[in-house]
């Protein structure tokens, strides 16, 4: 049997590659989880779902502040039929309702507004494009759900109401509520820099989805215990993930890109602390309120800490337990309204 000696230059290459390819199966074979990681849906079901979906979205802004002034009466009329939640037919001929609208139509404030939606937002095409990408995978996962029509408006800065919200089976968007958080009239406005920071159009498709959408899959429960309100708040940051898989992490919770730095290093202290003062099932709304809702930064913490530091952690203990469960599909975790069974089967063990 003839043996063929190999040249030592290619040798040496051979092993050098060989070594290459073991270190790059072990660090695979080794890495940890990504605690965020959420479910694989096959491409080709999301494809198929995407060819399904015609979205129509309607601009209630465009169509009223482009009305004939001299003849508002009939005008709005055959806009009820696209708008029947907006304009309600019985009440158009109402001579306060059409006193109202037309003021409305004249301030200052949503002129100005408007004309700034219109700058930012000349037209939807890559918003239709991504949501109808994003409502493909949720309609794998939902099959029975149904299509929403999008209608965007110009309310006037109503931060009272929620910037996205569902109605029947309209998904009703604040496109003023989207302009970035440098915008002139937020901060006239005085709205608070925390706040604002959100208020920009990157964050536009996350909020379709964690503010409007995930309620149709969140089952209605009396929030007791800071618990509670923990997971809740993780399960809609879970889903909205799940939906949006390429998204950035941080437009997911909403955090500049040095709040979700210091929530990644120092969960594990928030979480201690609640747990060793005893918060975890507080039912004080300042306790609540303290970790889960909005605020400038999470008290004890200081002020480079980001506010909501309770819903990212409920985030992480969702994730945990959907990584921990493989066999619980999302429909039953966002139906499993019992708190405790998700945090004991999270095995949630922060180590930062």
């Amino acid at each position: 049997m003839e043996i063929k000696i190999i040249p030592m230059k290619k040798r040496n290459l051979i092993i050098i590659i060989c070594i290459i390819i073991i270190i790059a199966v072990g660090l695979i074979l080794l890495s940890p989880k990504r605690e965020n990681s959420t479910i694989e849906i096959p491409q080709k079901e999301i494809k198929e779902k995407e060819k399904e979906i015609s979205l129509q979205i309607l601009r209630y802004e465009e169509d009223i502040f482009n009305i004939d002034k001299n003849n508002v009466v009939d005008e709005l009329l055959k806009l009820s039929q696209t708008y029947p939640n907006f304009l309600p037919a019985d009440q158009i001929q109402n001579p306060n309702a059409i006193k109202a609208f037309m003021a409305y139509l004249n301030d200052p404030t949503v002129l100005e507004l408007y004309k700034e939606v219109k700058n930012t937002f000349p037209n939807l095409d890559d918003f239709k494009q991504q949501f109808t990408q994003a409502y493909s995978r949720y309609l794998v996962l939902f099959p029975n759900d149904k299509i929403p029509t999008i209608v965007t408006s110009v309310p006037g800065l109503d931060t009272q109401w929620p910037s996205v919200f569902l109605y029947e089976n309209d998904l009703n968007i604040y496109l003023d509520m989207y302009l970035g958080a440098d915008n002139k009239i937020y901060k006239q406005s005085g709205i608070p820099l925390y706040i604002s920071e959100r208020m920009d159009k990157k964050f536009l498709l996350v909020d379709c989805f964690k503010k409007a959408i995930v309620y149709k899959q969140l089952p209605e429960k009396t929030l007791v215990t800071l618990l509670d309100r923990v997971i809740y708040e993780g399960k809609k940051l879970y889903f909205t993930q799940t939906m949006l898989p390429n998204e950035p992490l941080e437009n997911i919770i909403g955090y500049n890109e040095e709040k979700f730095q210091w929530a990644e290093q120092n969960y594990g202290k928030v979480w201690a602390y609640i747990v060793e003062n005893n918060l975890l099932y507080s039912k004080e709304e300042n306790v609540i309120r303290q970790f889960a809702e909005e605020a400038p930064f999470t008290n004890p913490f200081g002020n480079n800490s980001p506010g909501r530091m309770g819903q990212y952690i409920g985030w992480k203990i969702v994730s945990a337990y959907m990584q921990n469960n493989s066999e619980v599909t999302l429909e039953e975790m966002m139906k499993n309204t019992d708190s405790q069974n998700i945090l004991n089967n999270s095995k949630f063990k922060p180590t930062k």
